[in-house]
């Protein structure tokens, strides 16, 4: 081989091997090997030789000189000189089998057509053959350097292929462990991955890399794994009937003064698909009765109870709840409408109560809806933007003056400095604003 790409360019001659760096000469040479045998112009290689920079008035002249240095260099083929030249143009003649790229991929091709065991030691032959990034340093030949650096990696997965057909599973894992962390969205390679680590009985690790394979997919290009991957992760991915039921909700606190709202909550929860929307203003206790009720209510819903809070988009809290259920990331799909949909197909025929604190907007609840009969849903919220059709809406007041005065008495009881209670999420009726509300509103209207 006299031409060396793959790494930093050098020319092997039967005198020396010289390395021609990232200068000008290297340019000329990476520019006329991408087009071995073939004529190319004078304005090509001055495009490449001064990329991006006002080209010098003596250009022609100095690329004679960089042809001139070169034609020192190489040895002649067949008698003549290595690099032809016309009025507009230059041809650098190559024999067969004289540049590392080329030899690389006839290794790869008669590997594929051999039998495994033939097989290792000619990818292995080929994949020796690189020493860095090709043309290191030429920057004009990048888009050529990306090719050959896909040629190594397409060689490396046949490598590991090979490996895991031999039974040589650690080996594999180490050749595809480098290839899914240099390029991280070649989907075979995590494919290949996760069979490796299965075959190795590194069943968790097997898992780590197929979900990690499908964030990566997801994150990145939008999309779900495809059957390749999809087929290597189904085994690992627990079934969703072998997944427990979540039980979610925070502790349950003691309420004063609200059984009008929670019996208009049970009264609600009888409707074949049942939501309900409870409002107020901030710390009036719209979480502390909402989780109240839920707790009172959860043996009438076996297959599970969520809590969620609803400051995320809709997207993240489907993934959340379709995880609950027991889907891995890889058969979760990036599409909004598509998570909706699994995620009511999931809950169909289900009995599970969902309470979704703090929501915003209409639109940020009704993807998480379960569509089918048996199921209910708490929403607490501020003011919702947008209308919830078929919720029952529940409107929060400040307690009543004796709801008050007892709420108040029972927080000194375990307080002992019930004004510095503060109202907040999951505090019970927010004590001291839905304690003082009435004395102050009577105070305001005097």
């Amino acid at each position: 081989m006299l031409f060396r790409i793959l790494g930093p360019i050098e020319l092997h001659t039967p005198a020396a091997v010289h390395q021609l760096g990232a200068g000008k000469p290297a340019t000329v040479l990476a520019t006329l090997l991408q087009q071995p045998n073939a004529w190319v112009t004078v304005d090509q290689l001055a495009e490449a030789t001064w990329p991006g920079a006002a080209m010098p008035a003596s250009a022609s002249a100095n690329l004679k000189t960089y042809v001139w240095q070169l034609r020192r260099l190489l040895p002649d083929l067949d008698g003549a000189g290595r690099i032809d030249r016309r009025a507009d143009a230059y041809r650098l003649r190559v024999a067969p089998g004289e540049v590392d790229a080329d030899r690389a991929r006839s290794l790869g091709a008669s590997a594929l057509a051999a039998p495994p065991p033939a097989r290792l030691p000619l990818l292995r032959e080929a994949l020796s053959l690189w020493r860095g990034r090709p043309y290191c340093g030429v920057e004009p030949a990048a888009s050529a350097a990306l090719a050959l650096t896909e040629l190594r990696l397409e060689l490396s997965e046949q490598l590991a292929e090979v490996q895991l057909e031999l039974g040589d599973h650690t080996n594999a894992v180490g050749t595809l462990r480098e290839v899914t962390s240099e390029a991280p969205l070649r989907e075979p390679a995590w494919a290949l991955l996760v069979r490796a680590l299965t075959a190795a009985g590194q069943r968790t690790e097997a898992l780590l890399a197929a979900r990690r394979a499908a964030e990566i997919l997801r994150s990145e290009l939008g999309v779900t794994p495809g059957p390749v991957l999809a087929a290597a992760s189904h085994s690992l991915a627990p079934p969703l009937t072998d997944v427990s039921p979540r039980r979610e909700l925070p502790r349950d606190v003691r309420l004063i003064g609200r059984a009008p709202e929670i019996a208009h909550i049970r009264r609600a929860a009888t409707a074949p698909a049942p939501l309900v929307l409870l409002t107020g203003p901030p710390g009036i206790g719209k979480t502390a009765l909402a989780v109240h009720a839920a707790h009172q209510l959860a043996p009438n819903f076996p297959d599970g109870q969520f809590f969620v809070h609803m400051r995320q988009p809709a997207g993240a809290l489907l993934d959340r709840l379709l995880r609950g259920l027991g889907l891995s990331l890889l058969r979760i799909p990036p599409d909004l409408d598509e998570r909706a949909s699994l995620w009511r197909s999931s809950v169909a025929g289900r009995r599970i109560l969902l309470v979704l604190d703090d929501a915003l907007t209409r639109d940020q609840v009704w993807p998480l809806l379960p569509a089918t009969p048996g199921s209910l849903t708490l929403v607490t919220a501020r003011s919702l933007a947008g209308h919830l059709d078929g919720a029952t809406r529940i409107p929060l007041h400040p307690l009543s003056p004796t709801a008050a005065k007892s709420l108040y008495a029972a927080a000194s009881a375990t307080h002992p400095n019930p004004a510095g209670i503060a109202a907040g999420r999951g505090n019970p009726g927010a004590l001291l604003l839905a304690a003082t509300a009435p004395a102050m509103q009577r105070r305001a209207a005097v």
